[in-house]
Formats: structure tokens, sequence, C-alpha cells
């Protein structure tokens, strides 16, 4: 990387790398107070901040937190020395809290802290740089949050006026004795799996994805419950036109007119991250669901919280051979254009196949949740499909042999 310092409009240094500025070139040490005045969260425990530089951002944060720890992940080795030769160098070796990195191993951080990532700093970042697929999924995360806040905060309201019932009374009112739980999402290869699930249906406990529902009806294969999580009006149509009359199960921030046209039996979920939902699950003792991110994400973590211990996936590919990312008559999905920022994983089979950045941090959380999920056997029909950690592909012989033990 190519590091240049420079003196800004005001008299500051600041700096460019690879010709990208990180601070602003008129008032560098303001930008980087306004950026974190604005992302900082102080009932984090702790943080980690992508770039040191020459150590602004860092600056902001300890003249706003008192002795949390704050890891600094540097995106070249570099940096140290750029670092070194800051007018606020000096002033910053003061802090015993602050914890210089070079590399993801070094980080020794939990879900109660909170990850601050300066945009320039992940531009910098090369595609193939080991750390770029990890951070680009958090940012991914935290923008899409942002942005849907205010209607998040609108559809858990009204949700809540609802008082259907929780995951904990779902819990105690479905029988899953002797049965293997199927997770149906709506990836391209449900088109051609869809068709093993009618000839063993009693014996499967099967969750849907909203856009998969309606492939699974026009198969005549009625699943046990539907997931859904998007706060938007667009999911509103999943449901519509129907004649499903199964268990609803919605994440706290679903859209609102979505569940409130469902005429059957509803639970909400309440997931960690969401600083509402995760109040009224402590008050009411109520297991938090883990989003991903997804709903089908959503969909799993609901799964492992029912208590099945072996999980089948279907439609959960997470790539594609082609250009289409989703199932035919899914209420989901687009074509792919081939000048997108396309990544390639490994199949199931061993092929190199596309991903976009999306999907690819859902499958990044499929790889970390299943690791941590000793207690379940999973099981994936997307041959064609992004290859999930710790998890064995099976075709439709293995599939049948499965269930019927």
């Amino acid at each position: 990387m190519r590091f240049e310092i420079g003196i800004a409009r005001d008299g500051n240094q600041t700096l460019t790398v690879n010709g990208i500025h990180i601070y602003s070139k008129y008032k560098p040490r303001d930008h980087a107070e306004a950026f974190i005045e604005k992302e900082l969260n102080f009932n984090a425990e702790g943080y980690l901040l992508l770039g040191l530089g020459l150590g602004y951002h860092l600056k902001a944060i300890t003249n706003k937190v008192n002795n949390k720890k704050i890891y600094v992940m540097c995106v070249d080795k570099k940096e140290e020395i750029i670092y070194k030769k800051s007018d606020v160098f000096e002033e910053m070796l003061k802090f015993p809290n602050i914890y210089i990195v070079n590399h993801p191993k070094d980080i020794k951080i939990n879900n109660n802290y909170q990850i601050i990532i300066p945009n320039a700093w992940l531009q910098v970042l090369d595609y193939d740089n080991p750390i770029y697929n990890y951070l680009a999924d958090i940012k991914i995360k935290q923008e899409s949050y942002r942005r849907n806040k205010p209607l998040l905060d609108e559809n858990f309201s009204k949700n809540l006026l609802l008082n259907d019932r929780n995951i904990k009374d779902y819990i105690t009112e479905i029988k899953i004795e002797n049965k293997i739980a199927c997770l149906v999402s709506s990836g391209p290869s449900l088109n051609e799996t869809k068709s093993w699930i009618k000839e063993v249906r009693d014996k499967l406990y099967i969750l849907c994805v909203g856009s998969a529902l309606k492939v699974l009806l026009k198969e005549d294969i009625k699943p046990d419950a539907v997931v859904i999580s998007d706060p938007k009006k667009s999911i509103v149509h999943q449901l519509e036109g129907t004649n499903f009359d199964g268990s609803l199960l919605y994440l706290s921030t679903a859209n609102n007119l979505a569940i409130s046209n469902y005429p059957h039996n509803k639970y909400i979920l309440f997931q960690s991250g969401y600083k509402n939902a995760e109040e009224l699950a402590r008050l009411y003792n109520v297991p938090l669901v883990e989003t991903g991110g997804s709903v089908a994400t959503t969909g799993f973590s609901t799964l492992e919280l029912l208590g099945f211990d072996t999980v089948i996936l279907f439609g959960q590919d997470l790539g594609f051979i082609e250009n289409h990312t989703h199932a035919n008559y899914s209420t989901s999905g687009r074509t792919v254009s081939k000048n997108e920022n396309l990544l390639k994983v490994k199949s199931n089979i061993g092929e190199e196949i596309y991903t976009t950045p999306n999907l690819h941090s859902y499958l990044m959380w499929f790889n970390n949740k299943i690791k941590n999920s000793s207690k379940i056997k999973v099981f994936n029909t997307a041959l064609n499909g992004a290859k999930i950690n710790n998890v064995e592909s099976i075709n439709q012989r293995d599939f049948y042999e499965l269930v019927n033990i």
C-alpha cells in the first residue's frame, strides 16, 4: 500500500492511501470526530476500529469513552510507522486500554463489542485481503440497520399491540419427537429438490421462509410453519392469495401489515442485536433468535431453539452457476448482472460458483454458527450451492435413507 502524509487546509496532518483520502482534505480531525460522534454506541462493552492511520478516529473514541478496551485492526503493517509520525501519537501513549493488532486472530472481542468501520479504510482493502469479506459483511449489516431503523421501530411497536404468543409458547405447543427438520429457502436448487419432500412429508417438520411458501404450495406441500423477517411492505405478497393456515413465525421488526393480515396462529420472535427486543425478551424470559442478516439464518436459529438435532437445508444455495439467485415461482430473487461485484466460492461438488456480497455474508454466518452448534447435524441438498463448513451435502437417495432411518 502507498501511504502519503499531507497537510490539510486547517494545518493538520492528513493521509491518503493508494490515492484514497482517509480523512478530509480540509478539516481531517473534525471529520474523524464527526464520524465517531455519529457511529459510537456508548452501551458497547468495547470497540474494534478498522484502520489506524494517523490515529484520528482512535483519538475521537478515547475522547468519548473511559477505560473500555479498544482494538485497532491495521490494514497494513506500515500503519504503525505512519502512526508514530502523527501529531496525536505521544498523547495516545497514556491509554493502556488500546490494543493495536495486525491479524484478526489477535482480536479478543464478543458480541457486545461495537465494530467501527470508516468507509475509506474498507475501500483501501483489496478484495483478496482475508479480512475484507469479514469487514464488508459487518458494514453491510450496519448500513442496513441504520437505513431501516425508523421502519424497524415502527413495526416493533405495532407488532407488540397484536399481543401474539412468542417462541417460548410455540416450543411447548409443537411435537417434534422423531422428526427431522427441513429449512426450506428459495435458492435455485429448490427447483430440483422440492419434489423430494412429498413422499416423506409426514416424517418431517418443515419451516419455510416466506419467499419459498408459494413454491411449496404449488407442489401441494404444506409446511408446518413459515418464517418472515423483512421490515418492508414488499413481503405482504408472500402470504397473500394462499390457502396456507399453518403457523407464522415473525421477527419482532417484520412488516406489520403482512403480519396483521394473517388470520391464523402467529408467534413473535425476539432477536438479539435489536435493543428493544432484547429488553422485552429479558423481561419475560424468552429466548432470543439470531438473525444473521437474512430470513434463512433467522430460520436456522429458530430451529436450534426448537430443539431439533438434525436439520436438512433445501434451497440454501448461497451462490449460483448461472445468473438467478432464487428458485422459479419464488417471491424473492433477481437476475444478477456480470458487472456486479461478484465473489467466487467453492460449491458442494468442488467447483467454483459465484456469489454476491450479501449471500457471502450469510454463508459466513452459517460457517460460524454451525461450527459452534455441535448438537445439530446439518445436511445440505444444494449440490451446486456454496459449501458450508461442517455441513454434509446429500443427494436424493441419501435424503430418503436419512429420513427413513
